[in-house]
């Protein structure tokens, strides 16, 4: 299988816009209020509605990335690597899906809750609005533990490279569990972790983003390289 260099170059743009989307993620926009009647206005946020096709744009640039590094990686490493994109791809899904639930249920539940002036009516959606976020929560356990195994399976893809492959193999296997923390701290609910959590979202992400781009930039110029 013949590997493209231009679409690897894609894929190198790809993820460095990732680096974008999650600083965007993290530091851009607010986290929503804590008042459910607040909540309920977030239908007609600008902002917030942004924020959910944002992050969706953000997990399609990731996927395509991804599956940049899988298309380099799959001939040396086939199991790790296929098992990688398999979990990405996971990731994507749950999450484009979380963000889908709230802009085509969820937030239609607002609307509905926002117009109606029986009381009744009123606290039936009240209570389906407050299951809608419980059964929405699911969906991002998936995404956070399957993003950290594909971050630990390209990791070990790359385990026996040497040079930056090598450190880039580490990089993404510390990527990893800072992923499986942050799972732990749903449960845990630890200010110091979420602390430490919220500070690596925004610097060690972006980072690696940049670092996995400038590699497939690179593995690109490599394979355009005429042969002898």
């Amino acid at each position: 299988m013949s590997i493209s260099p231009k679409f690897l170059r894609f894929a190198s743009i790809c993820c460095s816009i990732t680096v974008i989307t999650t600083l965007g993620i993290h530091l851009y926009f607010k986290d929503p209020p804590e008042d459910f009647e607040q909540r309920i206005l977030l239908f007609r946020n600008r902002a917030y509605l942004v924020n959910r096709w944002w992050v969706i744009a953000h997990c399609l640039l990731v996927i395509v990335s991804m599956w940049g590094f899988a298309l380099i990686q799959f001939k040396k490493a086939p199991g790790f690597t296929g098992l990688g994109f398999l979990f990405f791809a996971v990731f994507g899904i749950a999450e484009i899906t979380r963000q889908m639930y709230v802009l085509y249920y969820l937030n239609e539940l607002r609307e509905q809750y926002s117009l109606t002036a029986d009381l009744v009516v009123k606290q039936g959606l009240k209570q389906s609005i407050t299951s809608a976020g419980l059964l929405a929560a699911p969906l991002f356990g998936v995404f956070i533990f399957s993003f950290g195994l594909g971050n630990l399976c390209y990791g070990l893809s790359l385990f026996d490279q040497r040079g930056f492959d090598r450190l880039l193999s580490l990089l993404l296997i510390i990527w990893s569990l800072g992923n499986f923390l942050a799972l732990a701290n749903s449960f845990l609910e630890s200010a110091v972790l979420g602390s430490f959590i919220e500070k690596y979202s925004f610097t060690y992400q972006p980072l690696i983003r940049l670092l996995i781009a400038w590699w497939l930039w690179k593995k690109a110029a490599l394979i355009a390289q005429p042969r002898r």
